[in-house]
């Protein structure tokens, strides 16, 4: 079989696709994550034959086999690989999600994405990881962003609709270069929104991203939306103020200036949320669980270390490794996650969304795991185990916090029949921890190997588990 070498602080990300001969691996002796019913099942075998799993067996019931390259794993558990649900990513950063654990990354709109194949966009980006010749996670890619602004201040393409017909034919677009997704944003209009949701629906793709301000949850949920972002405007829906807020949104959508909704939005969200009507709350909470939209709510983007540390900065090795375009996508001074008057204000807006999605959460809504990867301090792979730790916060436990970054994730990217956890028949995309997750869920970064379609990835050094150089 072969073995892909990453270093831990250095490496080319385009590595060339060694022979593959049918690969044989047992994990031996090993407590394996069951994570429909949230516990480990001690003493296990794991047989990989060809990338994927085929047997799951009590370890004295099933010896190793003479050919298979042995992997021992007492002591040691192992979780599906983990999934993150909202990225935007390059090919600098790839290496990163698989050094920590993170097998599988929804793309959300990227930087300068060419919808041809072949032209060196995210189409390529995906072939390529597919074939083995760029080390990576594999890949669902949105190849666009459908809003109604003109935006040209992020590096991400952004694709403007005016009318319902410039909206579908966004949709066929996408449809036809091979996106696995319709991502929408903040500012459309709502009749081009049913459009997109019209013409989505007919072309059999899923359309998830920020709910529109001018939309809502509720006509969003019911118009098929499959997961929101963010949290992005919930406050707004559950006012009992909602009116003046929704014709304040609107007038801040119309101006054509997209930083005046965020202002709205971001910046006043705690006045927004001194308004909260519970029933409100608690009749979204229904809808969204009965249609079924699951809420990436993204925790560890809106917990900006700056907020509490001014002169923190994300870790320079770990910012060294990714390209300029990746690394500066949002710069301080051009970051919408506010603006807030105070570090107190920034600090208190994230702990009231965090309670929200506790809320959430025991209503029944599925909360997804994703993190934004490429703001500030949102470092591809690292932070999806600071977005888990932040939902335990919030109230998951540590099993759910673990089925929705596995399984969970797997079934809203309609792939849960073959990623997600640790059954026969299923791609063998694992990671061994040193620790149990389900007594600290911090034990998802103690990683001891990772394996990627039955490969086993190997660090040269024990430094690839890094973070971030702010305080904590």
């Amino acid at each position: 079989m072969s073995i892909l070498k990453f270093a831990a602080l250095a490496f080319a990300s385009i590595i060339a696709a060694p022979s593959v001969v049918e690969a044989q691996i047992r994990i031996t002796n090993v407590s394996v994550l069951d994570v429909e019913n949230g516990e480990f099942l001690p003493n296990r075998t794991v047989m990989i034959v060809d990338g994927m799993i085929a047997a799951v067996a009590p370890s004295d019931e099933e010896p190793p086999g003479a050919d298979a390259q042995l992997i021992d794993g007492t002591g040691k558990f192992l979780i599906p690989g983990l999934i993150d649900m909202h990225v935007h990513t390059d090919r600098s950063a790839l290496p990163l999600f698989l050094e920590h654990g993170v097998t599988t990354v929804r793309d959300m709109g990227t930087h300068f994405a060419p919808l041809e194949a072949g032209s060196g966009g995210q189409l390529q980006l995906r072939s390529d990881v597919a074939r083995g010749i760029v080390a990576g996670p594999e890949l669902f890619l949105s190849l666009r962003i459908l809003d109604g602004i003109e935006r040209d201040r992020w590096l991400m393409h952004f694709a403007h609709a005016d009318t319902p017909e410039e909206g579908a034919a966004l949709v066929d677009q996408v449809a036809d270069a091979g996106g696995d997704f319709i991502k929408i944003y903040t500012d459309l209009d709502p009749d081009v929104f049913h459009a997109i949701a019209t013409r989505a629906r007919a072309r059999n793709l899923p359309m998830v991203g920020h709910v529109p301000g001018r939309v809502g949850y509720a006509q969003a949920a019911e118009m098929d939306l499959a997961t929101a972002e963010h949290l992005r405007g919930f406050f707004i829906d559950a006012s009992s103020e909602e009116d003046r807020w929704r014709d304040m949104y609107e007038l801040a959508a119309l101006s054509g200036d997209a930083s005046q909704t965020y202002a709205l939005a971001n910046g006043r969200l705690l006045e927004i949320a001194a308004t909260y009507d519970h029933e409100k709350a608690a009749a979204l909470f229904s809808l969204l669980r009965d249609n079924e939209v699951g809420i990436v709510p993204t925790l560890v983007v809106l917990d900006d270390p700056r907020w509490r540390y001014p002169s923190a900065q994300p870790d320079p090795a770990l910012v060294a490794r990714l390209s300029e375009i990746y690394s500066n996508i949002v710069t301080p001074s051009d970051d919408p996650r506010g603006p807030f008057a105070t570090v107190t204000d920034g600090l208190a807006a994230h702990l009231r969304q965090r309670q929200l999605v506790g809320d959430m959460h025991r209503a029944g809504v599925a909360i997804l795991v994703g993190t934004d990867a490429s703001n500030p301090f949102v470092l591809p792979g690292i932070s999806l185990h600071e977005e888990l730790a932040q939902l335990v916060r919030a109230g998951l436990t540590n099993a759910e916090v673990l089925r929705a970054a596995t399984i969970t994730n797997a079934r809203y990217l309609d792939a849960d029949n073959r990623i997600g956890s640790i059954a026969v028949g299923k791609e063998a995309d694992l990671v061994l921890l040193r620790n149990n997750p389900l007594v600290d869920i911090a034990a998802t970064r103690d990683i001891d190997a990772v394996l990627f379609d039955g490969e086993v990835v190997q660090f040269e050094s024990d430094g690839a588990q890094g973070g971030q150089s702010a305080p904590q």
